[in-house]
């Protein structure tokens, strides 16, 4: 799927002319006549309505019904009117509508689904993807956030984010939808702002209510539907979530871990046994691609550096296999453990709501981490506003990490040991800036905050796979990303988010008499460290040629001679790579969109 959405203007045409059309496009116009959304989607992938002058479109995997939605849009009267009318539909979808010409175009609050825009012919044009709006204005590429792009591990922080790789291609913050008047001239606007969690838990059907949902959003109508099947508590839960969900038969995938250690396949056969209608395949070590391989292979699309870029060839590969059991569409496990997975910040939160609840779970967690009396109250009562915290990050962007302790909104961002001093600076800069523009959190409680924003990490990697996928006609679906998954498990009270004894206390409690209890309840998981440390092992040659001559070094952002230095040496964690993953990804970026060896000058780091 790719689509573009145009104002309700004379230039909106103009704009759509600049760069070439899909292959086979497909037109729906402005009540007017003109052109609005354009573009090429699976007939199973939009739920369009109309009623009078209005105009409303669903574009991805959607469970709405029509005559609901065309009742509810001939009642609307305003783009803001809109907001309850997003909450009808289940599964994680654009919504596009046009208003007697009045645009509005909202992504997921995950960016599974996201929305770009920038200024084209004079006027405000938005896009599922942003290189479609970088070949319309001549776009290149913007240094900086390049450099922005190699902190680990997961790029820069809120509000950061918002800015694109390509100059004057943004997209809305996370609750934010674009609008755009008959102008052309476009704004965005807060449309959704997180739940109090105050919603006591009881048996979890509101929760389980809501995962049925997102999953049934992508079995509908479908002659088979695959999942990972991992072994994993996430991903085990969804494949007997789908197992119920309208009758679509279920194929499952299980990568054997390297090294033949862990006790996921154990647990996978376990949950293949009390899955007999499904189909089961597991794929061992021998028949996996290497993390880190092909190394050549750069990514399909133009959009940015691609998340979790070591794995590509296993995406491809598993895409290769869902395409091959006649899936097209792939569930996966990814987000369970950042909604379901209680946090410190979970029982930072509850220590001031209900500290008599919260203080045998900080005493519990105070064991499990070894830390001393005195981490444990500095972590507990630190308090810093989300500007200050990410003030503080400014001076913390080179010291090592804190692992397993310290309060904090998001995982605190880090530069690689071979960045240049100039690029730090750079990123240095732009950290303040944004400091000084006193940002908002995305909640009020840093648990909350956090929940949302690595929940926009996984719905950004979702995303970017689908692209991979797409290749061999297959998507990738994480339904515990979706916002209405969000949402209710956000409401939920935080005393109700821990339990003793228990992994994932609301997946549990939600999911009872769904995934065997047996199953269900589990105390801890594996790691993908063997499969990493083989790739690193057996891909290292090439790793280090492909070091030798790098865009980045050549752009003044990275010391290619201090990369090379992580690669031969040894480690005793998987840790000290943590930084290498990003900047993988840049260079792969880069050389994707500048496969003749032109660079770009390095970005400054005075403010210009």
């Amino acid at each position: 799927m790719e689509f573009v959405v145009l104002p309700d203007h004379p230039a909106g045409a103009e704009a759509l002319a600049l760069a070439p059309a899909p292959p086979r496009p497909r037109v729906i116009a402005h009540h007017s006549g003109r052109p609005w959304l354009v573009g090429d989607w699976p007939d199973d992938e939009i739920v369009f309505v109309s009623a009078g002058p209005r105009r409303l479109a669903l574009l991805g995997c959607v469970s709405a019904q029509r005559d609901v939605l065309a009742t509810r849009l001939g009642q609307v009267r305003s783009l803001a009117d809109l907001d309850g009318l997003a909450r009808l539909a289940a599964g994680s979808f654009h919504l596009v509508a046009s208003l007697d010409g009045h645009v509005r175009v909202q992504g997921t609050l995950s960016a599974a689904c996201q929305v770009f825009h920038a200024t084209v012919a004079g006027v405000t044009m938005a896009a599922d993807r942003p290189e479609a709006l970088a070949d319309r204005t001549g776009a290149s590429v913007d240094e900086e956030r390049v450099a922005l792009e190699l902190l680990s591990p997961f790029g820069p922080p809120e509000p950061l984010s918002e800015r694109s790789v390509w100059r004057g291609v943004r997209s809305p913050r996370i609750g934010h939808c674009l609008e755009i008047d008959r102008n052309g001239a476009g704004r965005t606007r807060r449309w959704w702002t997180p739940p109090a969690p105050e919603r006591p838990l009881g048996d979890g059907g509101f929760v389980r209510e809501a995962l049925f949902d997102a999953v049934a959003a992508r079995t509908a109508g479908q002659p088979v539907v695959s999942a990972d099947l991992s072994g994993g508590l996430d991903s085990t839960s969804l494949c007997f979530v789908a197992d119920r969900s309208g009758g679509t038969p279920l194929a499952t995938l299980h990568y054997e871990a390297h090294g033949g250690r862990g006790e996921d396949l154990s647990w996978a056969r376990r949950a293949a046994a009390e899955l007999p209608r499904a189909r089961h395949l597991v794929v061992p070590p021998t028949e996996t691609p290497d993390w880190y391989a092909p190394f050549a292979h750069t990514p399909h699309d133009r959009e940015g550096p691609l998340m979790f870029v070591r794995a590509r060839a296993t995406v491809e590969h598993q895409a290769a296999l869902v395409s091959s059991l006649g899936a097209r569409r792939h569930l996966q496990g990814v987000g369970g453990d950042e909604l379901f997975l209680p946090s410190v910040m979970c029982l930072h939160g509850l220590l001031r709501r209900a500290p008599w609840a919260a203080l045998p779970h900080v005493r519990a967690l105070r064991s499990r981490r070894r830390w001393s009396l005195a981490t444990t109250v500095r972590t507990m009562a630190s308090a810093p506003s989300y500007p200050r915290w990410l003030g503080a990050q400014v001076d913390g962007l080179a010291a090592d990490r804190a692992w397993g302790s310290g309060a904090y909104w998001e995982v605190a961002p880090k530069l690689p040991p071979w960045i240049t001093a100039d690029a730090a600076a750079t990123v240095r800069r732009l950290l303040c800036e944004a400091v000084a523009a006193n940002p908002e959190p995305l909640a009020p409680l840093p648990v909350q905050h956090e929940m949302i924003w690595i929940n926009r990490v996984n719905g950004t990697a979702m995303r970017r796979n689908s692209r991979i996928g797409a290749q061999a006609g297959v998507a990738f679906h994480a339904p515990y990303t979706d916002d209405r998954v969000l949402e209710t498990v956000l409401s939920v009270r935080l005393a109700d988010r821990v339990a003793p004894g228990r992994l994932k206390p609301v997946l549990e409690r939600a999911l009872a008499g769904v995934t065997p209890a047996g199953i269900l309840h589990r105390t801890g998981k594996d790691d993908a460290s063997p499969t990493l440390y083989a790739g690193l092992r057996r891909r290292r040659g090439e790793l280090l040629d492909f070091a030798e001559d790098t865009r980045l070094a050549g752009m003044g952002l990275i010391d290619g001679a201090a990369l090379r230095r992580l690669l031969v040496g040894t480690h005793a964690d998987t840790r000290p790579l943590m930084p290498f993953d990003p900047t993988l990804a840049c260079e792969l970026w880069l050389r994707a969109v500048s496969p003749t060896g032109t660079t770009a000058p390095a970005p400054s780091s005075r403010t210009t």
